[in-house]
């Protein structure tokens, strides 16, 4: 549940939504009668809705988040195509180009002006940033179920682009406003009819109102986006081929932040996302995803505006300036060949406090992305990852964070092991890791017979060495999937690995018996526990479905002393060693994950999408550690 869904559950709750009724997809006219048609998603529970209009360019044309009770509407110039002169706004998609294109050794009049680049020899006109902007795209489906409200809007070559592109490809973008959240992901295809790669760099001109909640001070919005490093420009505000470092990952104030010539930034070790914060306490995070990676410099942002405009820029590049003409920061698809490119939009506003409804609860730790993989360390502190942000955050006192491993590649479950190593899944490495106490990282797993993993997700250690994981196919994940399968997995001390499933739908926790005898895994797509014996040697036996039927999605979950399992689901689940339920405790966010802690391991740590909770418990815990 997003924090926008938070907000509003009381007042849903006095007007309960069916789970049709809560996606819809309508058409309506951009900005009243004679303006273009413009076809609306709406997540009437989350409170959300995105604006799309295929005939000006297939374009993101609104995004409201209603707040307070009244929708907000969070992009510039939204719905507004009177077409005047000056900046537009809103958010056009820049294909085939980022930038200008210009012959290699030359200065251009403008920063971002008509330019050329050569093919095989031949010169073509390219307009900047592209021409995908510029032309209408078509509708190809839509939908509303009870998981999202969706619709794909597509671009073919024509004679309209083969003057300036002369290569036959399909560009489509598939946008779903689901739980909360917006997502857009555009899909090339460089058609099998080519004769060659077909190369391309991509962008979104996206801009946000500053500030986003009337009233309050646009200097003093925050920006945060962990780059390393800002591509210089020379005085015709084209890339002069320097750089200097330059980080946002600590936040920064916008003040008189004034970008009239964008700032490049590249650099990105972990997936690329920036977030503004009002100083009302309503955030936005832009989150993008490739399906490839090209060598640095790569901008992966390249901010343009300033409070003293009203607006504000953190365009999403997957490219450079100029890329067409200098051979680099360009994807280059082979004919017949995908690539994918998702970016996704959540707004998040402040949380309440924890109600008296929630007794026994409390909140340690709020504002992150999305936590996960809690573990406690026996020097006293709390360990878990912050995904979104790819870093490991280490808790020793309520509400004072710090980071304790940071570009994680969107690290997920941990765990220590008898010598205090820290093992993390990384969804986006495809690995799972180890943190060694000098803090080096050693690779524990990054394939199966010479196959990538999928997506790792959680990890167990038994006290003799013995390690467990499971490797669901992530949907974050945009790289192809190597393997076909979604996996449980052994690895003995001496490093070998042996796959013990391959049939689950999706496997996710994974937690040992206290007597380590027994390893449970979730599967959450299929709601339930399966068991496993294990031996002296590691090797899991006697594969069985310990729990079904669980209310919620089962995720993360640990084994007490006396073998009660306390599960992630709708709450915090308890059921018996004889799968007999005990009680479900909810939280004020839906859990995540799990971990017992302090000394007498009497206190769960939740980690509950963007909080941290803990609580006290009746049962002792038990560590493999």
């Amino acid at each position: 549940m997003t924090r926008v869904a938070v907000a509003f559950f009381t007042l849903l709750a006095a007007f309960p939504l069916t789970a049709q009724d809560r996606y819809t997809v309508s058409d309506e006219p951009a900005a009243g009668p004679g303006t273009p048609p413009v076809i609306v998603l709406r997540d009437n529970q989350a409170g959300v809705e995105a604006a799309v209009a295929p005939s000006e360019g297939g374009e993101l044309s609104s995004f409201r988040v209603r707040l307070n009770g009244e929708w907000n509407e969070f992009l510039n110039h939204a719905r507004d195509y009177s077409h005047g002169p000056g900046f537009k706004g809103k958010g056009p998609l820049l294909w085939p180009a980022v930038g200008a294109q210009y012959p290699v050794g030359t200065i251009p009049e403008t920063s971002c002006g008509p330019g050329t680049y050569k093919v095989g020899g031949k010169l073509y006109p390219m307009p900047c940033h592209g021409f995908a902007r510029n032309l209408p795209w078509k509708e190809i489906k839509r939908a509303a179920d009870k998981s999202g409200a969706r619709v794909t809007v597509e671009l073919r070559d024509s004679e309209l682009t083969r003057p300036s592109y002369p290569f036959a490809f399909s560009l489509s973008a598939t946008y779903e406003v689901s739980a909360g959240h917006l997502t857009i992901d555009y899909l090339v295809n460089s058609s099998s009819a080519n004769t060659s790669e077909m190369p391309f760099s991509i962008g979104n001109h996206i801009a946000f109102n500053l500030p986003f909640v009337k009233g309050s001070d646009p200097a003093n919005m925050t920006l945060e986006t962990p780059s390393t490093l800002q591509l210089l420009r020379n005085a015709k505000g084209v890339l002069s081929g320097e750089e200097k470092p330059r980080s946002f990952q600590t936040p920064e104030a916008l003040g008189s932040f004034d970008a009239r010539v964008a700032i490049p930034l590249a650099g990105y070790r972990s997936q690329p996302y920036a977030r503004l914060v009002d100083p009302a306490g309503v955030s936005l995070r832009l989150t993008q995803q490739a399906s490839s990676t090209l060598p640095e410099p790569l901008i992966r942002f390249n901010l343009f505006g300033g409070p003293s405009t009203g607006y504000f820029c953190p365009e999403p590049f997957f490219g450079i300036q100029n890329s067409l003409n200098l051979g680099r920061g360009a994807v280059r698809l082979q004919p017949g060949k995908d690539w994918k490119w998702r970016l996704e939009l959540q707004v998040d506003t402040p949380l309440p406090p924890v109600a008296s409804s929630f007794a026994g609860i409390e909140r340690l730790a709020t504002d992150f992305g999305f936590v996960e993989g809690p573990v406690w360390s026996k020097d006293g502190f709390l360990i878990f990852s912050d995904i979104y942000n790819s870093r490991i955050m280490k808790l020793a006192a309520p509400g004072n964070p710090v980071i304790y491993r940071n570009y994680t590649n969107a690290a997920n479950g941990n765990t220590l092991d008898a010598e205090g190593r820290l093992y993390s899944c990384e969804r986006d490495g495809r690995r799972v890791t180890r943190m060694e106490k000098d803090g080096r990282l050693t690779v524990i797993a990054s394939e199966w017979q010479g196959k990538r993993l999928n997506s790792p997700n959680d990890v167990a250690v038994r006290r003799d060495g013995h390690i467990y994981f499971s490797d669901p196919a992530s949907k974050a994940v945009l790289e192809p999937q190597q393997l076909g399968f979604n996996g449980v997995y052994h690895i003995t001390p001496q490093g070998a690995i042996s796959l013990i499933s391959s049939k689950m739908k999706r496997p996710n926790g994974v937690a040992i018996a206290p007597d380590g005898r027994t390893l449970y895994v979730a599967d959450s797509e299929e709601r339930k526990i399966l068991a496993y014996d294990l031996d002296a040697n590691g090797d899991a036996s006697r594969e069985r479905v310990f729990l079904s039927g669980i209310e919620g999605t089962p995720d993360g979950f640990r084994v007490a002393e006396n073998g009660n399992l306390y599960i992630a689901c709708k709450g915090i689940a308890v059921y018996t060693p004889a799968g007999k339920l005990i009680r479900m405790t909810e939280f004020p966010e839906t859990p995540a994950n799990c971990a017992f802690g302090d000394k007498d391991l009497r206190t769960l740590y939740v980690t509950a999408r963007t909080s941290v909770y803990r609580m006290r418990i009746p049962d002792r815990g038990s560590l493999q550690y």
